[in-house]
C-alpha cells in the first residue's frame, strides 16, 4: 500500500540529483524562466527556419522557370538561321544567370544531349537520377511544354533540388519553329536552398543565443525582484522564531505578494497581541497568587494566633477568653466571606452559575439596596441624588445578582467619598440595542486613566484605597464585572463631571409582556 508514495516521494529526489536542479527558489525561477525563454525561441527559430525554407524552395523552383526561358533566348537567338549551336567562344557553363549554383542540360531536336554537366565521381547515382529525370522533361519540352519539378533526394529532410526545361525557338521568336530544349538543375552539393539554409541558419542560431542570454539576464532580475520579498518574510519569521513578535515586513507587488506580506502582517500581530495577553495573564496570575495568599494569610495568621493565646492560658480570663473567642470568629467569617467571593468570581468568569432572570424593577430594586446602606450614608452624611425616568422598563436580570452589583457599587461609592459628599445614580433605556444604562457616580478623588481598566481586576487596590476607612478585599469589582458580563452587559469606568469616579453598566431590557 505505501509503494506508490514511496515512489511518488524519491522520483522527484531522483530527477533533482540527476540534473543537479538547485535548491534556491530564485535560482529555480531563473532558470525555469531561462529555459521557457530559450524554449520559446528555439520553437520559433525552428518554425522561421521551415517556413523560411519552404518559402525559399517554392521561389527557387519560380525562379529556376524563368532562368531558363532566358537560357532559351539566348540559345535561338545564336541560332537564327541553321539547326542548334551554342554561342562561339562562349564556355557552356557562363549561359547560367547563376553559374555556381546551377547545372545546364541543352538537347537538340532528336533528344541527344548537346551540353551534360559534370559530376563529381561518387555522384554518379545523382547523375544517374538527374539525367533520368531531366531527360524525359527535355523530350517534353521539345514538344512544346515548360515545366519545373524537383529532383530525387533532400539536404537533411529540408531543402529540395529543382529543375526546369523549356523549347528553345530558333531566333528565340514565340512562333518560330523548336530546335531544341534547354534545362537547369540545382546542384546536388551546396546548392542555393542550401546554401540559405545555412544561413538561416546560423542567422538564427545567433539570434536565438543572443535573445537567450538576455532572456537569462532578464529572468535573474525578475526572479530576484519576486524573491526578494520573499527573503525579507524569511528573515522576518526567523527573527519572529527568536522572540520578536513586533517585526513587520513591507507589503508590495504582485498581488500575492501584497496579499502574502499583509496576512504575514496580520498574524504577526495577532500573535504579538496574544503573547502580550498571556505574558499579562502570567503576571496577573502571579500577582493572584501572591494577593491571594497575603488576604489569607492575614486572617489564618490572626486565627493561629488568638488560638495559641488559647491554648497556652496566655488568656486565661473569662472575658479575654469570650473576646479572644469573637476575635476568631470574626477572622474566620471574613476567610469564608473572602474564599466565597473567590469562588463567585470564578465560577461567574466561567460561565459555569445560572442566573434566575425575570423582569426586575430597579427603582423598587435601588431603594431597597439604598436602605441598607442607610446607616453608612448617615454616618458620612453623604447625600444620594437619583435621576430614572417614571417610565424606565424593567430588566431583565436575576435580582439577588443585581442586589450585589449595586451594593459592591454603591458601598465602593460610599468609601470614596469624603465626609459630606454626594453619590449621583441615573438610569435611562437605549431603545437602540435595547439595554437599560445604568450610572453611579462618587465625589472621590477619582482613578487616574491607567489605571481604570485594572481596578476590575482581582485584589487589584489603588494606593490611596489602602487604608482602614477604604480598605477591603479587592475582590467587589471583579465580581461586579463578572455579573454585569455574565448578564450579557459591560461595565465602563470614567470620570464623573463631579471630579469623582463613574461607573457605567448596561443590563437587557425585559421584553414588554403582551396582553
Amino acid at each position: 500500500m505505501n509503494m506508490p508514495t514511496d515512489k511518488a516521494v524519491v522520483l522527484p529526489l531522483r530527477l533533482r540529483m540527476m540534473f543537479h536542479l538547485p535548491r534556491s527558489l530564485r535560482a529555480q525561477l531563473a532558470l525555469g524562466s531561462a529555459l521557457i525563454a530559450v524554449g520559446a525561441l528555439l520553437l520559433v527559430a525552428l518554425t522561421a527556419l521551415l517556413g523560411g525554407l519552404l518559402s525559399f524552395n517554392e521561389y527557387q523552383g519560380t525562379q529556376l522557370q524563368g532562368e531558363v526561358n532566358q537560357v532559351a533566348q539566348i540559345l535561338g537567338h545564336a541560332s537564327t538561321r541553321g539547326p542548334l549551336r551554342l554561342p562561339s567562344g562562349v564556355p557552356s557553363n557562363a549561359l547560367t544567370p547563376q553559374r555556381v549554383s546551377v547545372n545546364l542540360w541543352v538537347a537538340d531536336t532528336t533528344g541527344q544531349l548537346a551540353t551534360t554537366p559534370v559530376y563529381a565521381p561518387d555522384q554518379q547515382v545523382t547523375f544517374d537520377a538527374d539525367q533520368a529525370t531531366i531527360r524525359s522533361a527535355l523530350h517534353r519540352a521539345l514538344q512544346g511544354r515548360e515545366e519545373s519539378g524537383t529532383l530525387p533526394g533532400k539536404w537533411l529532410g529540408l531543402t529540395q533540388r529543382y529543375y526546369a526545361v523549356a523549347p528553345i525557338r530558333q531566333d528565340a521568336a514565340p512562333d518560330a519553329p523548336i530546335i531544341g530544349a534547354v534545362g537547369l538543375s540545382t546542384l546536388p552539393r551546396q546548392s542555393r536552398a542550401e546554401v540559405f539554409a545555412l544561413r538561416l541558419r546560423n542567422s538564427l542560431f545567433l539570434g536565438s543565443v543572443t535573445v537567450g542570454l538576455l532572456a537569462a539576464l532578464l529572468a535573474l532580475l525578475f526572479s530576484r525582484r519576486l524573491t526578494r520579498p520573499l527573503a525579507h518574510l524569511t528573515s522576518a519569521t526567523e527573527q519572529m522564531a527568536a522572540g520578536d513578535y513586533g517585526v513587520r515586513v513591507a507589503v508590495g507587488s504582485p498581488h500575492e505578494l501584497h496579499q502574502l506580506g499583509t496576512s504575514f502582517n496580520e498574524m504577526a500581530a495577532a500573535l504579538e497581541a496574544d503573547v502580550a495577553q498571556l505574558r499579562r495573564q502570567e503576571q496577573l496570575r502571579r500577582e493572584l497568587v501572591a494577593n491571594v495568599s497575603h488576604e489569607l494569610a492575614t486572617p489564618l495568621t490572626a486565627i493561629q494566633g488568638f488560638t495559641e493565646a488559647l491554648l497556652d492560658g496566655v488568656v486565661s480570663a473569662p472575658e479575654e477568653r469570650v473576646e479572644t473567642t469573637r476575635l476568631i470568629a470574626r477572622e474566620a467569617a471574613r476567610l469564608v466571606r473572602l474564599v466565597d467571593q473567590l469562588r463567585q468570581v470564578a465560577l461567574y468568569e466561567a460561565g459555569a452559575a445560572a442566573l434566575q432572570r425575570a423582569p426586575v424593577a430597579l427603582p423598587a430594586l435601588l431603594d431597597e439596596t439604598l436602605a441598607v446602606l442607610a446607616p453608612e450614608l448617615e454616618r458620612k452624611h453623604i447625600t444620594v441624588i437619583t435621576q430614572m425616568p417614571a417610565t424606565l422598563p424593567p430588566a431583565l436580570a436575576d435580582a439577588d445578582r443585581l442586589t450585589e452589583i449595586l451594593l459592591n457599587l454603591l458601598d465602593n461609592a460610599i468609601r470614596h467619598s469624603p465626609d459630606g459628599g454626594s453619590i449621583h445614580i441615573a438610569a435611562g433605556a437605549r431603545a437602540a440595542d435595547g439595554a437599560l444604562q445604568v450610572s453611579i457616580a462618587d465625589t472621590g478623588p477619582g482613578v487616574a486613566g491607567a489605571e481604570r481598566e485594572r481596578v476590575f481586576e482581582r485584589f487589584y487596590r489603588l494606593d490611596t484605597s489602602r487604608t482602614a476607612a477604604t480598605g477591603g478585599s479587592g475582590l467587589g469589582l471583579a465580581i461586579v464585572r463578572a455579573l454585569v458580563e455574565a448578564h450579557g452587559g459591560t461595565i465602563t469606568l470614567d470620570a464623573a463631571p463631579e471630579g469623582g469616579a463613574r461607573f457605567t453598566f448596561t443590563l437587557p431590557m425585559a421584553r414588554p409582556t403582551r396582553p
